[in-house]
């Protein structure tokens, strides 16, 4: 398996399975960063019904969140947002996202950050 995405060259000797299946060239997955910080720390109620309304709304524009933890009471937290299933979220999906999130009233502040690639995106990854 590739620990990096493929250079160009060997790109165009890789056929159309190929790519298909490491996830490069036409069939490239993007994803992004969401950060959030919530006004007051948030118990376990207050998330619930945060996390309730947040994933209703991926959900119906058919993505995925990973991340979103950390330990109540919860000041902060991040994810990344990609697909449900193969693709990527378009832009629209990520402004979408990001209004949702800024007019929330338990989140103070909301951040996404920039499109990459959801399997050789990391520079730090192992």
């Amino acid at each position: 398996m590739l620990n990096r995405l493929p250079s160009a060259e060997k790109l165009l000797r890789m056929n159309r399975r190929q790519r298909k299946k490491l996830r490069v060239g036409e069939f490239q997955e993007r994803v992004f960063e969401v950060r959030m910080r919530f006004h007051k720390p948030m118990d376990d109620a207050a998330h619930d019904d945060f996390l309730d309304g947040f994933i209703a709304l991926i959900e119906s524009r058919h993505l995925a969140v990973g991340g979103l933890g950390g330990q109540l009471p919860l000041m902060e937290t991040d994810g990344i947002v990609s697909a449900w299933g193969r693709g990527s979220p378009t832009e629209e999906d990520r402004q979408a996202l990001l209004d949702w999130l800024r007019r929330h009233p338990c989140v103070a502040s909301a951040e996404a950050g920039d499109f990459m690639d959801g399997w050789y995106g990391w520079d730090d990854a192992p």
